[in-house]
């Protein structure tokens, strides 16, 4: 393993574009050649992914060991073009689902300090849900909640902490539970935010402290995460990096970040850099006893629920407490990737080789690519044949960029002209326990307005509209001052 990451410390000349070293022992020898060679191929086989399918955004790779990152790769227009990029390894960016992860390594972290108890029930911590006694809720642990195995699922909830917004309050949290679940009492494992969620109002109310702060007091700090954060405030806005929403034409339809504080939760709610997820994932790879002993450690990693499903190129068979556990070319791999709006994260690691990859990228087309290219990787330091295995792998990954390529988005040429007549529609429309709908004049055209999100109005046919927030594309109707989305039906207030 030593002379596999040997191969990842670089010598700087030969990184012209895209490839960064961090300090190695590089000394110009035979040793040197194998850096040379390891980072030029993988250098070279993202300029030509990146060019073949004409990718906009960012792409970044970096390698992570035991003691954090070893080498990185990043491209972008800017740099195929030569121009300045700021991309690199202190650039912040969203990690969506793999917060999972750090909200399971936190519960764990309670469960060892006797804070609370993962075996035991919802019951026991939280009489505040109670489903209207539609579910027994001393049937479903703490452990179920992290391992998608409770069965409660919510519309309401996800729609109102990943997307709209919403008071802040956990107790209209646990009201919308009550009131919108669907249960599925089998069970098995079925993949939502919902448990991770709950998960953490429980550890809010046995610590009083929320979240957030529990994040940042238990695992920021502790690992010198210096540069992560679960509030949007903490960062200059301009400074994120920004998801990428590209036509079939090749034009960006939209370009923006779109998560405020109160969207950022348990389930999907952190931003960091390169260099502070290295320091997360070596603790990871190393069970680093800094935040929680071996045994916590295991429970974190280890299958606590089963799962038959296959996610591009990984066949997965269980699901820790944050982590799904794969088979990739006959390594066991540790896997939680993330995505929002276009912005594609892979955070993975081998237990067994001690070696891990984060990579991302903000192009919608190109969600399968830290996947693509981590694969790469790991098969390069396996010393496998790379070069045929990412052709094969090419064939899904082409299938699915023509599927995200096609998609249809709203014509510029058909957005709803500002005029006495269609000024009509303007208002704040109402429904309860969901944020109103605000539709706004602004200059020669109209915004639609849902909670936190805001996109331009477009005529879809001659008696509805759609809105494209750059996070969803919604189709709506207005008829006689009610609006109609979906299943719901949104009243004007008429109130001057």
């Amino acid at each position: 393993m030593k002379r596999l990451i040997g191969l990842l410390y670089l010598c700087l000349l030969w990184f012209p574009f895209v490839s960064y070293p961090l300090p190695g022992d590089c000394d110009g020898g035979k040793d040197c050649e194998k850096k040379h060679d390891f980072f030029y191929k993988i250098e070279n086989k993202i300029k030509t992914v990146f060019n073949d399918y004409g990718f906009r955004g960012d792409f970044l790779i970096a390698v992570v060991d035991e003691c954090g990152v070893n080498g990185y790769a990043v491209i972008n227009r800017n740099i195929i073009e030569g121009r300045y990029t700021d991309l690199n390894i202190d650039s912040p960016f969203y990690i969506a689902s793999h917060t999972k992860a750090f909200t399971g390594a936190l519960m764990c972290m309670l469960d060892e300090e006797g804070t609370l108890d993962l075996n035991k029930f919802i019951a026991d911590y939280l009489l505040e849900l109670n489903f209207g006694g539609g579910i027994n809720t001393a049937d479903i642990t703490l452990k179920s909640l992290l391992n998608h195995t409770h069965g409660i699922f919510s519309v309401r909830l996800t729609w109102k902490t990943a997307f709209l917004g919403y008071s802040g309050l956990n107790s209209e949290i646990l009201e919308d539970i009550n009131n919108d679940f669907i249960y599925d009492p089998s069970h098995k494992f079925r993949y939502s935010n919902v448990g991770t969620i709950v998960a953490a109002i429980i550890a809010e109310k046995v610590t009083g402290k929320n979240w957030k702060e529990l994040m940042r007091e238990k695992i920021f700090v502790p690992l010198k995460m210096e540069h992560t954060s679960c509030n949007v405030s903490d960062y200059n806005a301009d400074l994120i990096r920004p998801s990428v929403i590209v036509s079939r034409n090749n034009e960006i339809i939209s370009s923006g970040f779109y998560k405020k504080d109160i969207t950022m939760h348990a389930s999907g709610g952190i931003i960091s850099t390169t260099k502070d997820l290295s320091l997360w994932l070596a603790a990871n790879i190393r069970q680093d006893e800094i935040l929680m002993n071996k045994k916590s450690w295991i429970l974190l990693h280890s299958p606590s629920a089963l799962q038959n499903r296959k996610y591009f190129t990984y066949d997965r068979f269980g699901y820790g407490l944050g982590w799904d556990i794969a088979e990739y070319n006959g390594d066991t791999i540790l896997t939680r990737f993330g995505g929002y709006a276009g912005i594609s994260c892979h955070i993975s690691f081998i237990p067994k080789k001690k070696i891990g990859i984060i990579a991302f990228s903000t192009d919608n087309r190109a969600f399968l690519l830290p996947h693509l290219m981590a694969n790469y990787v790991y098969n390069l330091m396996s010393e496998r044949d790379a070069e045929s295995i990412i052709e094969n792998e090419l064939a899904f990954f082409r299938e699915a960029f023509l599927k995200q390529n096609n998609l249809s988005y709203p014509s510029d040429s058909l957005l709803l002209q500002a005029n006495n007549r269609n000024d009509a529609i303007t208002g704040i429309y109402q429904t309860d326990s969901w944020p109103s709908i605000e539709i706004k004049k602004s200059g020669n055209y109209y915004n639609f307005i849902w909670g936190v999100l805001k996109g331009k109005i477009y005529l879809k046919d001659d008696s509805s509209f759609t809105t494209n927030t750059g996070v969803i594309i919604r189709d709506f109707k207005i008829k006689n001052d009610t609006l109609f989305t979906g299943s719901l039906i949104f009243i004007k207030n008429m109130k001057k």
